[in-house]
């Protein structure tokens, strides 16, 4: 009976100490390894395999990997690469937070949108005194309305959302409107893993906005 008991609380004790997951590979190609932590062997990748924050990735060349957390972000791992997944999670919070700052910045200006009408926040592009048959005029009336975009940006209809916001800036670039759709653009781009489209609208809104409230939530790297 004792030894029952005593095989019983070893059996509870490895349970608790096996490490918990903390997310899943969601995509790879080429060769990826996996290991759960330093004193395991790697063993190939599978799509759904569980990993643990004690664990460490893998990979050959020409091959990658996307997990995806519990949390619903993801992180890739390239080509010719070994890291823990530890670190990974790290550099996953940190982009989690520069996001989560963001949508809280954009939130405030949506708010402040609606209490005053659009005006010129801009300052890179020389001020022109345009007519309609100017080649300085930007777009006639009606313009896009920017609630409809983040309308469906809440909705999370982002594949709509993204050409109505881009409209609102090609319309124009200078307005208030057109700082806050940079801002759901980045937001956007970054979710679809579109980083030469994020990084343009990074550049455009520093560029335009040089004393936007968003530029101290923008991603670093």
């Amino acid at each position: 009976m004792k030894r029952l008991s005593l095989f019983i609380a070893l059996c509870l004790l490895g349970l608790h100490m096996e490490a918990a997951q903390v997310g899943k590979i969601r995509f790879f190609s080429g060769d990826v390894q996996y290991r759960t932590n330093q004193n395991q062997a790697y063993k190939p990748a599978s799509i759904n395999l569980p990993i643990s924050e004690d664990g460490c990735l893998k990979t050959g060349p020409d091959s990658y990997v996307e997990i995806i957390w519990e949390s619903g972000i993801t992180s890739t791992v390239n080509a010719s690469s070994q890291v823990g997944i530890r670190k990974l999670m790290e550099d996953a919070s940190s982009k989690q937070n520069w996001m989560n700052k963001l949508e809280t910045k954009v939130g405030n200006l949506k708010l402040q949108n609606k209490r005053r009408a659009s005006g010129t926040a801009g300052i890179r592009r020389d001020e022109a005194e345009v007519t309609t048959d100017s080649l300085l005029f930007w777009v006639l009336d009606p313009q896009q309305d920017i609630n409809e975009a983040i309308d469906l940006y809440e909705m999370k209809q982002y594949t709509k959302a993204t050409p109505l916001f881009e409209k609102v800036v090609i319309q124009a670039p200078l307005k208030r409107d057109a700082e806050l759709a940079h801002a759901y653009l980045i937001l956007i781009y970054n979710a679809a893993g579109d980083k030469a489209n994020m990084q343009k609208h990074i550049n455009a809104l520093m560029q335009d906005f040089p004393n936007s409230a968003t530029l101290d939530c923008l991603p670093t790297d």
